[in-house]
């Protein structure tokens, strides 16, 4: 069973989210799938793929865990094992068919098995991505502090660089992300930022 829930703020947006999501589940032969428009229907713990509105969240969990162990929810979620990834998902600019490519992948994220996950290696190379289109480590240590709420002069003291490389570190993440402006970029910084330290995993699309 894949659950799914769209917690985007236009009802609107939702709609047509839904819709997308269905034309790929129907092309993939995917039927075991529950849909909810809010956590009064479903629990950001039980959903497998949260749309939020310039982010989606995947929690891909071990099915073989899963399949030993019975229902994980009867079993308490937080004790399955998972890989928690966030998707930048800032589609202001982007065509229907590059929203609809970007959801079929994030479907076969998801659906994917979660030892492929443990390499990432591995992972991009089954989901057709490419490494350096992915955040390096100084890219995403940058993209922290900014959703922490640091500046260029902060971030450069701590990180022992200079202001003109830290500055090209944000617009190469801000770039590899999608986003369109700083308010974009700052806005899934800072959803990052609030996330756990273990669930602090960006995948570029």
């Amino acid at each position: 069973m894949l659950n799914i829930l769209l917690m985007d703020s236009s009802y609107y947006h939702c709609l047509g989210l839904r819709t997308l999501i269905l034309s790929h589940l129907k092309k993939e032969h995917i039927h075991e799938t529950r849909f909810a428009l809010s956590t009064d229907e479903m629990r950001t713990e039980t959903a497998n793929i949260i749309f939020y509105d310039d982010v989606v969240t995947v929690n891909v969990l071990n099915k073989k865990q899963i399949s030993s162990n019975g229902d994980p929810w009867s079993r308490g979620y937080r004790k399955m094992e998972k890989i928690t990834l966030h998707v930048p998902f800032l589609a202001k600019n982007q065509t229907i068919t590059d929203i609809s490519m970007k959801i079929g992948k994030i479907l076969a994220i998801a659906n994917a098995d979660y030892h492929v996950h443990l390499n990432k290696k591995d992972a991009y190379w089954n989901f057709g991505l490419k490494k350096y289109a992915q955040l390096s480590d100084a890219e995403n240590d940058v993209m922290l502090l900014i959703g922490l709420g640091y500046n260029s002069d902060d971030i450069s003291r701590m990180l022992n660089r200079s202001r003109k490389t830290i500055c090209t570190h944000y617009r190469n993440a801000s770039r590899k992300m999608g986003a369109s402006n700083q308010v974009e970029f700052y806005r899934y910084a800072s959803f990052i930022a609030r996330c756990e330290c273990n669930e602090r995993n960006t995948l570029c699309l």
